[in-house]
């Protein structure tokens, strides 16, 4: 039996359970933003464990490669060194803590279920070609139109910025 996808696959998840923990419990806003680089980054290698690439792709191109640079920006922009070091806890720290209880709890029965199953090969095969023909074949239309509500919401972002800055 060939064993190594298990050993990457718990490799990758205990990589993303510290990261993640490093996102919550890191002081310095700046390295918790970091970490959450690092957290979405492991969860694009797992997409790509499983034969996901289009997710992985997509995964690295619009969280990490793009929403983490405009929180990046966002931190070292508007913030004094001094406000960088803040609490990362709060009041409800016990309804939080019961939530991820119950969240973990979830995960663990359904991480059951998924373990006794066996999958086949044609579950782990890319995915892209077969999205990219659906894409630009059957759904270009409705592909298009998407794309144009994303770029009139993009422009609506900077005339709304411009105002509030002038």
């Amino acid at each position: 039996m060939n064993h190594l996808p298990g050993i990457v696959f718990y490799g990758f998840s205990a990589a993303l359970i510290v990261a993640a923990i490093g996102v919550v419990t890191v002081k310095n806003i700046f390295y918790s933003a970091v970490s959450l680089v690092a957290a979405l980054t492991v969860v694009a290698g797992i997409f790509i464990l499983f034969g996901a690439d289009f997710l992985a792709a997509a995964q690295v191109l619009v969280y990490v490669g793009g929403i983490m640079i405009i929180m990046l920006f966002v931190v070292m922009l508007s913030q004094q060194p001094r406000d960088q070091l803040q609490r990362q806890t709060n009041d409800q720290w016990v309804a939080g803590l019961l939530f991820s209880l119950t969240i973990a709890i979830s995960l663990v029965r359904a991480f059951r279920v998924f373990v006794t199953q066996e999958p086949s090969l044609a579950e782990m095969m890319p995915t892209s070609a077969k999205l990219g023909s659906l894409l630009l074949g059957d759904m270009l239309l409705p592909f298009e139109v998407v794309s144009l509500i994303l770029l009139a919401a993009l422009v609506g972002a900077v005339l709304f910025a411009q105002d509030k800055l002038s």
